[in-house]
């Protein structure tokens, strides 16, 4: 008896609450900032409470703080990438040594938004320093919760459901993997953020049958934020661009009896293009706004990290891996006695790059050379894939401390409050090929779900966001293991192990909203989301 009535009481308490059946607009919108303000605390605690936690510097962290007049406040004698020393200080800085190594090229990032709001917010927030870390990961926090209240807004289905699905992908962002970097001097976390945010966006573009204005602008927001983090997230515009236009976005000016005799006149393939052009116009300006974009930002990139990034290509991840080394060389134009150099790195005494042959190896050898050699030996592919699929299943990175000097832990010593995650990916790491099942699976869910007509929109949006998502990991994935390759292969994977993380709650809703018909159909009453 004390059984049923209790299942009695919590059924009358999720009726009141909203959380069975389809949600008012004033239920939604409370569980929204609710779950905002909730997750935004949780993140801030688990960052802060007990000690800071973040990510120690391993020589790369001032490529963007020293565009903002500040250096790091460790001591002269300590490794900054062993412990994490949050306070920059103010500083002056002569000649090249702000920017890029040995060139002092400045390097761009949309996560020069987020320092230099943290700037802002350091002495209003009592932290020391010009610049204290600590106020870009609070910056970062409320994002993460604005984002949290968007996706509750957006999602389909009863509040239970929202809560449970946002739920997950809280726990992949507070993950010690990801959570960690929002106290970093690094432009990753710009990019993981700025994919979060795609995915409500998307959501709100897909809504209904003609996209709103507001989702081509916060899609468009979201992308260029994540597209201009750094180079390689380049792989999220030709995505972008398909979401994009994959709905209209605008109505026909002329009525539908009008329309439907001029296309019984002229059904020739250039009319329906000019009709298909005209009822997307909002979305081909966003598209060439973000093409734009992406030519302006590569072309701002510092020279010198281009050869950076490319010499690992050739040297730490070609060469070494080949059956052939000297007749890569020579297939790419370049000395074969180059090959004394494999496995270095463009600042090793013996690299290339100190060579008589450096000169003819930077005329000859491009990227798209590279590009093309790597696609004429597939095989070489199949390996590459492997390597990054291993690099994959360890996204901790035990070469950068996690906590503070004072903290009374040993140096690079790795946080590990909220684990789910990274427990998920040691699995991985025995059987790496459940990453690329976790990726099929996604897709097939989502495009089964985005096919269904009998789903609201809604609920196919989320099909389509689960078929965009894993679609912009494999680009992702392909372009750094293509430039980047061995070279700090973990670091450069983390937005790959991000948005494969994010797989996981994404399949599952999709599980379930095939699985709960009455979850994705349109409710017969006036619904929320």
């Amino acid at each position: 008896m004390t059984t049923t009535v209790a299942r009695a009481a919590v059924s009358r308490a999720s009726v009141r609450l909203h959380m069975v059946g389809e949600p008012s607009r004033v239920a939604v919108r409370t569980a929204a900032l609710t779950a905002g303000v909730g997750w935004t605390a949780v993140m801030l605690l688990r960052l802060l409470l007990g000690g800071v936690v973040g990510m120690g510097d391993d020589g790369n962290g001032d490529r963007l703080l020293c565009m903002f007049g500040v250096v790091g406040s460790h001591p002269w004698n300590a490794n900054p990438s062993a412990h994490v020393y949050p306070t920059w200080v103010p500083h002056t800085y002569y000649g090249e040594a702000c920017g890029v190594k040995e060139s002092g090229e400045p390097y761009y990032s949309s996560q020069l938004l987020v320092l230099g709001l943290a700037k802002t917010l350091t002495p209003l927030l009592g932290l020391p320093g010009a610049l204290d870390l600590r106020a870009a990961g609070f910056v970062l926090a409320l994002a993460f919760g604005a984002i949290i209240a968007l996706l509750v807004t957006l999602l389909p289905g009863p509040l239970w459901l929202r809560l449970v699905a946002t739920g997950g992908i809280g726990l992949v962002m507070c993950d010690s993997a990801f959570a960690d970097w929002f106290i970093s001097p690094y432009s990753e976390v710009a990019g993981m953020v700025g994919l979060l945010l795609l995915c409500p966006a998307l959501l709100l573009l897909w809504r209904s049958p003609i996209a709103p204005l507001s989702g081509v602008v916060l899609t468009t927001a979201a992308v260029l934020f994540a597209m201009t983090a750094k180079t390689q997230m380049l792989s999220v515009l030709p995505v972008a661009m398909l979401a994009l236009l994959w709905l209209p976005s605008a109505r026909r000016k002329n009525n539908k009896a009008a329309a439907a005799n001029a296309a019984a006149k002229d059904n020739s393939a250039q009319q329906r293009l000019k009709r298909w052009l005209a009822v997307r116009w909002p979305a081909l300006i966003a598209c060439v706004l973000l093409c734009g974009v992406a030519v302006g930002f590569t072309a701002t990139q510092p020279k010198r990290l281009n050869q950076i990034v490319w010499y690992d290509a050739v040297f730490l991840e070609m060469l070494p891996h080949s059956p052939d080394p000297m007749g890569d060389l020579k297939a790419l134009g370049a000395d074969p006695r180059l090959v004394t150099s494999m496995n270095t790195v463009i600042f090793d005494p013996n690299s290339a790059a100190r060579t008589p042959y450096w000169d003819d190896f930077k005329r000859n050898v491009t990227p798209a050379k590279i590009m093309l050699h790597f696609l004429k030996h597939p095989t070489r592919l199949v390996g590459m894939g492997a390597r990054g699929l291993q690099g994959m299943t360890n996204p901790t990175l035990h070469h950068i401390g996690s906590y503070p000097a004072d903290s009374g832990h040993q140096p690079f010593a790795k946080e590990r409050r909220i684990v789910v995650v990274t427990k998920i990916f040691e699995f991985f790491r025995s059987v790496p090929a459940l990453i690329p099942l976790l990726w099929l699976g996604t897709i097939v869910l989502g495009a089964v779900l985005a096919s269904r007509t009998w789903a609201r929109q809604s609920a196919r949006a989320v099909g389509r966001l689960a078929v965009c998502l894993v679609i912009t990991l494999l680009l992702q994935f392909g372009m750094v293991i293509m430039t980047e390759g061995a070279s700090d292969l973990n670091k450069h994977l983390i937005t790959a192990d991000f948005l494969t993380a994010l797989c996981i709650p994404l399949s599952a809703l999709c599980f379930w909203l095939l699985y709960r018909r009455e979850h994705a159909m349109e409710p017969e009453g006036p619904q929320a989301g």
